[in-house]
């Protein structure tokens, strides 16, 4: 049977070839792909079946997409954290990224060719991958392999990213439980008491709930962000610990990068910590490690966040008369007394430095259906 030019046929199997031009040298430069046509085909259906590949592998080729199927993850990976992370993303995202891409998705999918990877491998994966760890990290690992495959769409080595309508099992419990990460105002009042007597630990709690600064915005703050004349902080740096090494990089969303106005009291409490620290400084001498940070260790070493977790948690534990919450719970707390005493949500929003109101909004839902029954229940009060 008479083929198109271009496709030799080889036993049950078939060659597809195309030309793509002429190199430097005046050689001229081929593509080539082998085909397994389905068992059981026999005369016209074989032909046409052959004939619809091949014209797929020939638009591919001749379109400029690069047939790259037959790569191995693990060179994508390669090329991606060589070329692409070191380029286009923050030091501290793409050495995350690269770390838990060693740990848990190159064991799984190095020799895995690029053709071979479908939606449903991947699913298959992230589901595993939840039957022993968190929530989160199936999360990041699924936006990892999602970037990889859309980076390797931009290069023309696949056409679709597989990682799209892929499954995995999200955390309801933790969602639920967020709902409830913040203090009632009594309890708000009675922890701002607590930490009144001054050290370094209470003036970071005291910081957080009169803000609603992110934690690693607070330790990431250097003196220079602080304006004492103008009342005013700027927000353009978060800290990050990771496996041994600190991170000082823009914060979470570009809308995070924010002024924040402040009070007098906490203007107050900044300036006897920065005399507080001053006096420190003085004993430890050279070895003081960071003097532009606001927040340190008695040495003079960022203040770690997993740290200042740590101390919170037996904080609270020691204080059974407040809620529990995490020190996020604090920004939580923040929001949620601005959100009840009736502020702007989008005046909120830009304060806390959400993405956008939706954001503010969705977070936060729980609170604006109080608020809503609030309004319901005056207006049927002034109406009666």
């Amino acid at each position: 049977m008479q083929y198109k030019p271009g496709i030799r046929q080889r036993g049950n199997s078939f060659q597809f070839i195309v030309s793509v031009g002429f190199d430097g040298n005046g050689k001229q430069v081929r593509r080539y792909q082998t085909y397994q046509p389905p068992s059981g085909l026999t005369g016209r259906q074989l032909k046409k079946v052959v004939e619809a590949a091949y014209d797929t592998f020939y638009t591919k080729v001749t379109s400029n997409q690069s047939v790259k199927e037959n790569m191995r993850f693990s060179e994508l990976g390669e090329l991606y954290f060589s070329q692409y992370a070191p380029n286009c993303l923050k030091e501290i995202t793409a050495y995350t990224y690269e770390g838990s891409y060693r740990k848990n998705i190159l064991p799984v999918f190095g020799n895995t060719r690029l053709k071979d990877l479908t939606t449903a491998r991947i699913t298959e994966f992230l589901l595993e991958l939840g039957k022993t760890k968190k929530p989160q990290t199936v999360r990041k690992n699924k936006i990892i392999m999602h970037s990889m495959l859309k980076y390797a769409i931009s290069q023309k080595f696949i056409s679709e990213n597989p990682c799209v309508g892929t499954i995995w099992k999200r955390d309801v419990e933790t969602i639920a439980s967020e709902c409830s990460n913040y203090l009632s105002a009594a309890d708000a009042k009675k922890l701002m008491e607590l930490v009144e007597p001054y050290s370094t630990f209470n003036t970071i709690i005291k910081l957080l709930l009169l803000t609603g600064l992110r934690s690693g915005e607070a330790l990431g703050l250097t003196w220079d962000k602080i304006d004492f004349e103008s009342k005013t902080i700027f927000v353009d740096k978060t800290l990050t610990y990771v496996t041994g090494r600190y991170f000082l990089s823009t914060p979470k969303t570009p809308m995070s990068i924010r002024k924040i106005v402040i009070d007098d009291n906490t203007v107050q409490m900044l300036r006897h910590h920065k005399e507080a620290q001053e006096k420190q400084k003085e004993i430890v001498g050279s070895a003081w490690l960071e003097p532009d940070a606001v927040f340190t260790s008695v040495t003079g070493h960022f203040y770690d966040r997993s740290l200042l977790n740590n101390q919170f948690r037996r904080f609270i534990n020691r204080h059974p008369e407040i809620n529990k919450v995490t020190i996020h719970g604090l920004r939580h707390t923040h929001a949620s007394l601005l959100i009840l005493a009736g502020e702007n949500l989008d005046a909120i929003s830009k304060h806390l430095g959400h993405a956008s109101a939706d954001i503010t909004s969705r977070v936060y839902a729980h609170l604006m259906s109080e608020v809503q029954v609030r309004i319901t229940q005056t207006i049927s009060g002034v109406l009666r």
